[in-house]
């Protein structure tokens, strides 16, 4: 419908009143509305039920000025929320995507002009923003959805406050949010620059000046607050943290005074006036770290990057970013944490360095991040002014807990704070205090994680606090604290869970790194770096950085070795660490041996049973990738006996999953069996000291072998319901090394064995890419193995000698992976491999070794004997996959010769135990060959 003439009288819809002269009313009062959506509502209401566009707005509203849409869903959304509902329930401004808005409502009288005296509002008015505004030159990037959503609460809240950490980008967003709000307002928008105001008292002359009002002299705040009273107006007052106390006495006046003012304040800190709304403004978005294959073209997509590029390619414009560059422009954009005066000063001296150069002197940050702009402000032309201005700004407790908290780095807790800071004339209370201060005036961030509360010192802010805790003459005091209190944190590092794990220590790793450097330094402390070596060891394992930790805990070594007097106790607790470390980046090396038999001689010597444990485990691991199986399952028995009394829960889990495998590989599979699902019956021990860096978890690795035992007695269906589960939960934990055993030990070779080979395929790339990662060397040879099958599987017979002679088969053959293979693909074991792999010890790929022995021996008695040897060790091993395969080979040899002629028999009472699994490919090759007979 249409109400015509609109502008002759008034309309009525609702509780409200509409007139040109009157204004908006509801319940007979006055509604407090801006001149622009008063214009907006006046359009909409003379052609209410028909759509306006956004044009036919812009030129009611805004004539001869152009503004961007989003002005006008500011302007529609304040209307929504002061109009409410209509009588049916809707809003009374109804969006029609693509095409405007319109009035939907019910008119209750369109009436005459009343003749009653009212002041009417003045029309909306052109203003021209460029005289008002500055103006932000460069083009605004990552910022969008911020500003909307400041200009948004401004209209809801009429007092907000834009904080952050220098250079971050305040100014640059309240201009933004300015000038899509300006219209909002009968007189305007005001910019009032605080910087380089000194002197407290002029605030309010200084604002007064800005907005042409009386009352400009010293202190004169009640005659400003009088003359701003009728105003309607957007304040900003840019750059307060340096007056911050009368700042917030004038905005309280105002905001009593006059109702019709909204202010947007910008603050390194909060003003903590009444009615105040903070915006933490967040550093531009950064990609994550550990990233090794980015491109140019998904670097871009991060704000922080393309802000640099930007800034970079507008000094130089023949440059552009290659994909060989993405990296190093990402990993410097995460050095400078997304700060957006940061990345532009950087981007200054890529002309000079190049992005390689650049990256590799932001050590020397502060030297190297000068050169802004000339006409910026000078604590923004250096990086280093930029964090003076706020360090002038803070008091002498504040200093003192800034330079102290500089040796953290990443993510604290309020209890590490402490036990870093608190020492000497500073209490416990003082630094809890003064975090809260340095949050507050944003050189602390504060960030909420699992119920927790962290806080976190920007990369540079953290980098010029330790130049002044450099100059304090307390490094060595605080470095050692740190120290010390990583120690009592890690030593009670223990869960089975990696996730949970993760989220209390593993952002630690930064600080475990310097503390360990600081301990080898000349004023550094031996016992202590021994101690967090000791401590950590969980750690590295956890974040499946193993090499890392075995050339830290050698150097630690061969200090502790190098002292006067001997320390066995400290060589004896690196040493039990050091075994495992060294067997995982290095696997069955002759020094490996020698680190854990000396460990063990130390541990047995000291009576200490925690050590001897480790040392029998790193033993276990050792001899097993030699295929010495009966003197690894000797070094679990051991560790049997060492449970202690009470049973340590932890050690009592790490024995069943011990003899678990070490069962497997003599093919005692029942009781192997019987040992997983102990294990998977009991819950994951959350204590003991045996637990702390075993480095798999608890079910991930009873899964996994309960999917190899599965398959090899005959349930193909149970074994890949447990390889799926091994996987799922090993990709969930997010620890590579739990990854890597559910893909070497269970998922890959049932994925094989089962004929999924697209499977098999994913999942041995994934194994392979995984241990290229990190220093995991033992475990890739499995993912050669299992690449290597797949690739004969579909070979050509000329092409098998050239598979024999690659390096991947030389490192599986080498690190003993030909038992495993040989169960996946014959076709590339010699008979002169199988002679020295069968050494006359049965274990788990005995029955299947002598099948494939019997297919290359000539003399018929020979191949026949092999073969009842083949079943008789697959019968007693209860290995009923190797029974089956077995079979199927008697039986062809039965249709060639026409000997054996019980061996149909025999497969069809292989086959016919089997109640699972008919899919997969043996089980069909014995189906097929038993309708041949």
């Amino acid at each position: 419908m249409t109400v015509p003439a609109i502008e002759q009288g008034e309309v009525t819809f609702g509780p409200f009143r509409f007139s040109p002269m009157r204004g908006l009313l509801k319940d007979g009062m006055a509604v407090k509305v801006g001149s622009r959506p008063l214009a907006i509502l006046a359009l909409l209401l003379e052609q209410a039920g028909a759509v306006v566009s956004n044009r036919d707005i812009m030129a009611r509203v805004w004539p001869g000025l152009f503004v961007e849409e989003a002005n006008i869903r500011v302007h529609i959304g304040s209307l929504r929320k002061l109009l409410g509902k209509n009588d049916v329930g809707t809003d009374y401004i109804e969006n029609i995507p693509a095409q405007g808005y319109r009035f939907v409502g019910t008119f209750l009288t369109p009436m005459a002009e009343t003749g009653e005296e009212a002041a009417a509002p003045p029309p909306a008015s052109q203003v021209d923003l460029s005289s008002l505004l500055p103006r932000n030159i460069d083009r605004l990037i990552g910022r969008d959805e911020t500003i909307d959503d400041i200009v948004r609460k401004l209209v809801e809240k009429s007092f907000v406050t834009i904080t952050g950490v220098g250079g971050i980008g305040k100014t640059s967003v309240a201009i933004e949010v300015a000038q899509l709000s300006a219209g909002s307002h009968r007189d305007g928008v005001h910019f009032v620059d605080l910087s380089t105001l000194s002197d407290p008292t002029l605030v309010c002359a200084t604002i007064a000046q800005v907005m042409k009002l009386p009352g400009g002299g010293k202190g004169a705040l009640e005659g400003f607050l009088t003359a701003v009273k009728r105003r309607d107006a957007l304040l900003i007052l840019d750059n307060c943290e340096h007056l911050i106390e009368e700042v917030a006495v004038v905005v309280e006046g105002i905001l009593t005074t006059a109702r019709d003012i909204d202010i947007l304040v910008t603050s390194r800190e909060i003003l903590r006036a009444q009615g105040e709304w903070v915006y933490r403004l967040p550093p531009l978005s950064v990609p994550p770290g550990q990233e090794h294959t980015l491109t140019a073209e998904q670097a871009l997509t991060y704000p922080a990057v393309e802000l640099f590029i930007e800034r970079v390619s507008s000094g130089d414009g023949m440059f552009s970013l290659s994909d060989a560059d993405a990296p190093v422009a990402a990993e410097l954009c995460r050095h400078l944490d997304g700060v957006p005066l940061a990345l532009e000063l950087a981007a200054a001296r890529v002309p000079l360095l190049g992005i390689h150069g650049l990256a590799a002197s932001l050590d020397r940050a502060f030297d190297v991040l000068r050169g802004g702009r000339r006409t910026a402000l000078p604590r923004h032309q250096t990086l280093r002014a930029t964090l003076e201005w706020s360090h002038r700004l803070l008091d002498e407790r504040e200093r003192v807990v800034l330079r102290r908290l500089s040796v953290i780095r990443g993510s604290f807790t309020g209890d590490l704070a402490i036990g870093v800071a608190a020492f000497g004339a500073l209490s416990e209370e003082d630094v809890v205090e003064g975090i809260s201060e340095l949050a507050k005036k944003s050189l602390l961030s504060v960030e909420h994680r699992q119920q927790s509360v962290q806080f976190r010192l920007l990369e540079t802010t953290r980098q010029y606090a330790a130049e002044r805790l450099q100059e304090s003459g307390e490094a060595d005091v605080v470095c050692r604290n740190l120290a010390r209190h990583l120690c009592r944190m890690l030593d009670g590092s223990q869960s089975t869970n990696t996730v949970a794990w993760n989220v209390v220590y593993g952002t630690r790793v930064d600080d475990v790194r310097s503390a360990l450097e600081w301990c080898l330094s000349p004023a550094g402390d031996l016992a202590t770096a021994v101690d967090l070596t000791v401590a950590s060891a969980p750690m590295w394992f956890q974040l499946s950085l193993t090499d890392e930790f075995r050339r830290r805990a050698e150097t630690v070594l061969q200090v502790v070795r190098r002292q006067p007097q001997p320390d066995l106790k400290s060589e004896m607790a690196i040493t039990a660490h050091l075994g495992p470390a060294l067997w995982n980046s290095l696997g069955p090396a002759p020094e490996v041996s020698a680190v854990l038999l000396r460990s063990l001689e130390l541990s047995q010597q000291l009576g200490d049973v925690g050590c001897q444990r480790r040392a029998l485990w790193g033993l276990w691991l050792y001899y097993l990738a030699l295929e010495k199986d009966h003197d690894a399952l000797e070094a679990a028995e051991r560790f049997g006996d060492l449970l202690g009394s009470p049973v340590d829960p932890g050690a009592e889990s790490m024995h069943q999953r011990m003899m678990a495998l070490g069962l497997i590989t003599v093919g005692e599979f029942d009781r192997a069996r019987d040992f997983v699902e102990r294990c998977l019956s009991a819950p994951a021990p959350t204590t003991g000291s045996s637990l702390r860096g075993y480095q798999f978890e608890q079910r991930i690795v009873s899964h996994t072998h309960l999917a190899r035992i599965s398959w090899i007695q005959g349930q193909p269906d149970r074994a890949r319901e447990a390889m799926h589960e091994a996987v799922e939960l090993a990709l969930a934990s997010g620890h590579a090394l739990s990854l890597c055993f559910a893909l070497s030990l269970g998922a890959c070779p049932v994925a094989f064995w089962c004929g999924d080979y697209d499977l098999t395929e994913r999942y041995a790339s994934l194994l392979v890419e995984k241990t290229s990662e990190g220093s995991l060397f033992v475990w890739r040879t499995y993912g050669l193995c299992y690449q290597l099958a797949l690739e004969a599987r579909q070979c050509p017979d000329h092409r098998i000698a050239a598979l024999r002679w690659s390096t991947r088969f030389a490192d599986v053959y080498r690190n003993k992976r030909i038992r495993m293979l040989a169960t996946v693909a014959p076709r590339l074991i010699t008979p002169a491999i199988l002679d020295e792999v069968n050494d006359g010890s049965n274990n788990w790929a005995t029955a299947e070794l002598l099948r494939l022995k019997s297919e290359n021996v000539g003399e018929v008695e020979a191949a026949e004997a092999l073969l009842r040897q083949s079943m008789e060790i697959a019968e007693a091993q209860g290995a009923r996959s190797w029974s089956l395969r077995t079979a199927m080979s008697m039986v062809r040899w039965h249709l060639e010769t026409g000997r054996h002629p019980d061996a149909p028999s025999v497969l069809s009472s292989v086959h016919n135990s089997f109640s699972e699994g008919h899919d997969t490919p043996d089980l069909r090759e014995a189906a097929a060959l038993l309708g041949r007979l």
